[in-house]
This record gives structure tokens, sequence and C-alpha cells, in this order.
């Protein structure tokens, strides 16, 4: 009896030491059994008190698994970890988690490792809980809220290297660039543009690696199409950034050319194609964008 008393109150400690915390938000995908990365991806966040769970949709929309009263997450108890985990496991981290009658999402702090820690949903409605992996998402195109945004034409991201293609009228886009180097401006997007209208492509990166000096050396290949496919402009290795850049590695920066198009009276009416490659040269990294905007 004093060994179980003593080892509840060394788990009701180590559940107050641990608690989830902002860090613990994130993006994160469920780990498969053979150890790949599925696309089975969830968003967790903490606001007003409250943990959230979405789940990334087919269509990339997200859907709330903590929608209503049954289903919002509460801080999981000593004897609910005693429930989700082994008593191998409790020997072993220091688990805490938050839960609803569905599933509770987990982070365990290794005992035997300080520092290390590995996060887990836990399927509540079986027989038995059941544990799945889960492996956080640190890099990747993300909303505004954080949430992970998946690849398109225009915007992708590869081995931690983004990359981000758009075609905008606004005239002060430079204006709206020049802000804080960890905000991102807002552009608004141009699909179609009248002749004697400037628009402006403008390309993105962002996480690119760093030489043993501390900077990062990118070049882009730029091809410009008519509606008919052929050639208006093309430039390969230009210079789009080289030397140290001015923050974290993951904000966003400019890339050096900026192209300004505006339609002649002889330039043909329909759709004309940009395709730009980032070529993130220490990373070793190239990524293919592309977009159009429509000329009438």
């Amino acid at each position: 009896m004093k060994y179980l008393f003593a080892v509840t109150t060394l788990l009701i400690m180590a559940w107050h030491a641990h608690a989830l915390d902002q860090s613990d938000s994130g993006n994160y995908a469920v780990v498969h059994r053979d150890g790949h990365i599925t696309d089975f991806t969830f968003f967790v966040s903490h606001s007003d008190g409250q943990w959230n769970v979405e789940q990334l949709q087919p269509d990339g929309s997200w859907a709330s698994a903590t929608c209503s009263r049954n289903c919002m997450l509460q801080e999981s108890s000593p004897h609910d970890l005693a429930t989700f985990f082994s008593g191998n496991e409790l020997s072993e981290t220091h688990p805490t988690c938050v839960h609803n009658q569905a599933f509770a999402f987990c982070r365990q702090d290794s005992i035997l490792h300080p520092g290390e820690k590995e996060y887990t949903l836990v399927a509540l409605m079986m027989s038995r809980p059941i544990q799945i992996q889960l492996k956080k998402i640190e890099t990747g195109w993300k909303d505004t809220q954080g949430r992970m945004q998946p690849d398109s034409d225009a915007r992708k991201a590869q081995n931690g290297f983004g990359g981000w293609l758009l075609v905008t009228a606004d005239d002060d886009w430079k204006t709206k660039w020049e802000t804080q180097t960890d905000a991102t401006p807002r552009f608004s997007m141009a699909a179609t543009v009248a002749k004697g209208k400037p628009v402006y492509v403008l390309t993105f990166f962002s996480n690119p690696k760093l030489d043993e000096q501390g900077g990062a050396d990118i070049s882009c290949d730029i091809d410009l199409r008519k509606p008919d496919g052929s050639a208006s402009f093309q430039q390969t290795d230009a210079t789009c950034f080289k030397g140290a850049l001015k923050g974290q590695p993951n904000y966003l920066y400019l890339s050096a050319p900026v192209i300004r198009f505006i339609g002649e009276q002889e330039d043909p009416y329909g759709a004309w194609q940009i395709s730009i490659t980032l070529k993130d040269n220490v990373g070793r990294t190239n990524l293919p964008l592309k977009t159009s905007f429509i000329l009438q």
C-alpha cells in the first residue's frame, strides 16, 4: 500500500511538472507502423485556455475534432494516464495528455533521456486504448493560423525549402513588402489583366540551407510564355539571393528578380504562363513553380 501511494504521488507530481504548453501546438502527421509519414495530418492549437484539434480533409480544408461540449478536450488526470499507458511506459516516460471521449493527444517526456520527447494519439473508442505515433511537422507553408497548407503548382516545399510564386497588380507591392521581416504582407492576386496595365511577378522563398559562413545561395530559371506556348522571356541561373539572411531562415524572403509585365497592343490575348525554378544551391534542392494570368 505504501508503494502504491508513493507511485501515485510521483505520477501526480510528474503530471503537474510536465503539462502541455504552447510549444506543443503545431502540425502533426500519423506515422505508419512501417515508419513512413502518412498524409493523415492534424493541427493542434491552444487558445483561451482550451486545446483544439483539427484534421486536414482531402479537399485541403480543416475540420474540428473538438467542436462541441461532448468532444472538448480536457486535461488528463493521473488516473487517465494510467489507463492510456502501460506500467512500463509510465516508468520510462512522463506523459501528459488532453482527451475527450474519442481520443487523447499526448506528449511523452523521456525519463531515461532527458530532453527527448515524442507525441502520441491514443484512440479511446476501441475495447482498449490504441496508441498511434505522431510526427511533429516543423517545415512547410502555413496559413495565418499556423495550419499546414498543401502544395500547389505555385507554392510548395521540399526538404524544408519553400517557394511561392504569385502575380499581383498591386503597384504598392514594394511598400507592402518593406515591413517587419517576420511579418507576411497581404498581396492581391491578379488572375486577369487588361492591356496597358502592369502586373508584377513576385517569387518568395523560405528556409534555405546555409553554407559554413551562414549565407544562402539561391538561383532561379525564369520562363515566360505566350498563350501559343512560344517563349516571351527566358533566363537561366539568375541570381535570386546570395549572402546572409536578415532574420531567421524560416522567415519569408523576396527573390531579387521581380518581373513587371505590361501587355502591349500587339501582344496576344489569353493565358500567359510563368515558370520559375528556385534552386537552393547549398541544400541542392530545386523547386519548380508555375502560375499564369489572362491578358484580356
